[in-house]
């Protein structure tokens, strides 16, 4: 599973739609390797200014001299950490390309948007990973491409989802 932890001022994401259309976006960048989207999880967590400071100043507050030099102080800013626990990066070049996916889903609701941005990306252990009580069938089994078209975790014998035991 991806999560994704999205840290944001509450002037930001305002609407169901404008998060709706960012965790869809988000949801297609994993939906094409392809994994079942419900194994993508998107969370807007909004932090109030006052509890979000960056070189010992609040963001987004009013800009002043002493918050100099920097970032504009006044402009919102967004933190994502995503956890990637379904696949690793085995080399530079899918690294790349996953960095590409993710910085083009966020530039329309946070680079365009004017948004002060950084992201980081943690890749767990899948042993120690579970859905609905199940162990996730490995990549590229029958039973993950079963996952994939029914869009929800059920039942599977090792063989057919690549593991040693259940």
């Amino acid at each position: 599973m991806p999560l994704w932890k999205i840290y944001h001022p509450p002037s930001t994401f305002t609407t169901p739609s404008s998060r709706q259309s960012l965790a869809r976006a988000i949801t297609a960048i994993y939906t094409a390797v392809p994994l079942p989207a419900f194994y993508v999880n998107v969370l807007f967590i909004p932090v109030e200014a006052d509890s979000y400071y960056i070189g010992g100043v609040a963001r987004p507050s009013p800009h002043f001299p002493d918050s100099e030099p920097g970032p504009d102080s006044a402009r919102p800013f967004i933190r994502v950490t995503i956890e990637n626990i379904a696949r690793k990066i085995p080399n530079v070049e899918v690294r790349d390309r996953f960095l590409n996916r993710v910085d083009t889903a966020l530039k329309p609701y946070i680079g365009d948007m004017g948004y002060d941005w950084e992201y980081s990306v943690l890749e767990t252990s899948r042993d120690l990973w579970k859905i609905d009580g199940f162990v996730p069938p490995m990549p590229g089994t029958e039973a993950e491409e079963r996952w994939r078209v029914e869009n929800r975790a059920s039942g599977f014998e090792a063989a057919e989802g690549g593991l040693e035991k259940l």
